[in-house]
């Protein structure tokens, strides 16, 4: 006797069952409506390339101007500025000059704008910091240098000028080279090496910077006759207080306060 042949094809309903009730598919309850944000991805490849033009920067200086290279760091690490020959060499190489100041212009504004992204401080654009900083700097400095160079004019004190110039400069050069790592340091590691990085580095500015005034005092006292009070009012209404002002400024600008 043959078994029956079904009329139409077999449902499992024991199995439907199973993954219907299934709390993974919720197929009984009410739908759900939602918009998502599309996703931007947050890369670092303009960093990596940014940072790598930096160091080869400094690259191209470091092979195109070898000698002078050597003698902006001997002369650094001299206990006084009196050796004339080096200091001579390094006043005649202009160009040299000029590239290592623009890696000091450079490596502060991408340094300034790392440390104000870090923290937070502005919600504003890496690239419209890094310009404005870049700017701001320029500005600063090139003022100083007139600002000396005439000052050496006017009190006939063109000698304490122009070595006062060269120590502020020669300082903020190796200051640029020295930050270069701490750039990829501030960009790339863990949170916690961030902070590391930022106290070597702002540890670091600190010494160059007092170590700057110290020579700068030490070169200029017998020329000018001043003593430390003089010198040091002298930091404060032209050196400090200027700066103090254009972050003010800048920090006003950014924030859409002005």
């Amino acid at each position: 006797i043959k078994a029956a042949v079904p009329a139409g094809p077999s449902i499992d309903t024991s199995t439907y069952r199973k993954y219907y009730t299934h709390p993974f598919l919720p197929l009984t309850q009410k739908p759900l409506f939602m918009i998502s944000d599309f996703r931007e991805r947050r890369t670092l490849d303009d960093m990596f390339y940014l940072l790598m033009g930096v160091v080869l920067l400094l690259a191209f200086v470091r092979t195109v101007f070898p000698r002078y290279f050597k003698n902006l760091f001997v002369l650094f690490l001299q206990t006084s500025l009196r050796q004339k020959q080096t200091k001579d060499q390094l006043l005649q190489d202009n160009l040299g000059s000029l590239f290592v100041n623009l890696l000091f212009i450079i490596s502060a504004s991408i340094y300034g704008a790392l440390v104000i992204g870090n923290k937070e401080w502005l919600d504003y654009p890496f690239w419209h910091i890094v310009f404005f900083g870049a700017g701001l700097l320029t500005m600063v400095y090139f003022g100083k240098f007139l600002f000396l160079r005439f000052s050496g004019w006017v009190f006939n004190s063109k000698e304490a000028a122009v070595n006062y110039t060269f120590t502020v400069f020669l300082v903020n050069k190796v200051m640029g080279v020295i930050l270069v790592p701490f750039l990829f340091l501030m960009a790339f590691a863990k949170p916690g090496f961030k902070e590391v990085a930022l106290t070597v580095s702002v540890g670091l500015m600190i010494l160059l910077l007092l170590y700057r005034y110290v020579i700068s005092f030490a070169t200029i006292r017998n020329t000018l006759k001043v003593n430390a009070l003089h010198f040091f009012l002298y930091l404060c209404a032209v050196e400090i207080l200027p700066l103090l002002l254009l972050y003010k400024l800048m920090a006003d600008y950014i924030g859409g306060r002005f």
